[in-house]
């Protein structure tokens, strides 16, 4: 069963910031999780565009100023106990891993502002990429039609899509997929891509189902869907995302594992640009 015990909510005060702590403070009360929000102050290299976690009213900002907007933030987030604020000076990137490493969290939760440049890659697939914690990724709200509500209340069913490669790497996002639909009022939907050109067979999208179902544990059989779909892997992902009206997907993340099939960091950016709901990354199991 998934357990989070810390979630650290790197911000920069961007008017994406308030949906960003909420959601981190839902997943924390849901799970009985500390609270740490992060603020990086670091000036944009020399012919770099104002990117993530530089927001221009707290440029001139002295560091006491920031350190109380961060109490402020976490006072209002009421997380409960043990939240924390931390302040770091440096490259963005590597301040949240830092970070995470200290306070040991179990998931992030990353807010992404429009596409990576082809010369300044995002924050958040760097994090993605170098990190070993799960990431929750946010887009801006006018991006995204749909936000997952971790709340055990029975209400609206909420769809939550797991593609997978059918790799062993992949399984632990499965494996995620199904705890989050134990606790949550949330339906699985598998999904998996035949990603090469020309026809594909009929026996081969049943080995596909198969192999899907063979995923699925005994309880969930009859309420998870499964989805073999002919298509490119970041447009299919983004498609059945939209098509299901999703509210979140959950998807390995096992770029550094030896297989690279239709996981690779390339994939990931383009879901993440793509998709119209947040994306929960999960590293994949190495050696598995």
């Amino acid at each position: 069963m998934v357990s989070i015990r810390t979630v650290l909510c790197p911000v920069d005060f961007s008017p994406a910031t308030a949906r960003q702590v909420r959601l981190a403070t839902y997943v924390c009360r849901a799970f009985g999780a500390r609270l740490v929000l992060h603020h990086n102050v670091a000036a944009p290299a020399v012919g770099a565009a104002v990117g993530w976690m530089w927001a221009a009213d707290t440029r001139a900002s002295s560091e006491s100023a920031v350190e109380l907007k961060l109490r402020e933030l976490l006072d209002s987030a009421a997380a409960g106990p043990g939240g924390e604020a931390r302040l770091t000076h440096g490259p963005a990137a590597q301040s949240v891993l830092a970070v995470g490493d200290a306070v040991d969290a179990d998931l992030l939760v990353l807010s992404t502002h429009g596409a990576a440049s082809a010369e300044h890659a995002s924050v958040t697939l760097k994090v993605i990429e170098h990190g070993r914690r799960s990431v929750l990724a946010l887009h801006d709200p006018e991006a995204e039609r749909r936000t997952p509500m971790f709340s055990a209340a029975e209400g609206e069913r909420q769809v939550v899509l797991v593609p997978t490669d059918l790799t062993p790497e992949s399984r632990a996002a499965v494996d995620l997929a199904f705890d989050l639909a134990r606790v949550f009022p949330m339906d699985p939907h598998l999904l998996h891509l035949v990603t090469h050109g020309g026809d594909v067979r009929a026996d081969e999208i049943d080995r596909a189902r198969q192999a899907l179902l063979a995923l699925v544990p005994d309880e969930f059989v009859g309420r998870a869907r499964l989805h073999v779909e002919h298509d490119d892997a970041a447009r299919g992902i983004a498609r059945m995302a939209e098509r299901l009206d999703a509210a979140c997907i959950v998807m390995g993340e096992h770029t550094r594992a030896p297989l690279r099939r239709w996981f690779s960091r390339d994939t990931s950016g383009a879901v993440l640009h793509r998709a119209p709901c947040p994306i929960w990354y999960v590293p994949g199991r190495r050696g598995a």
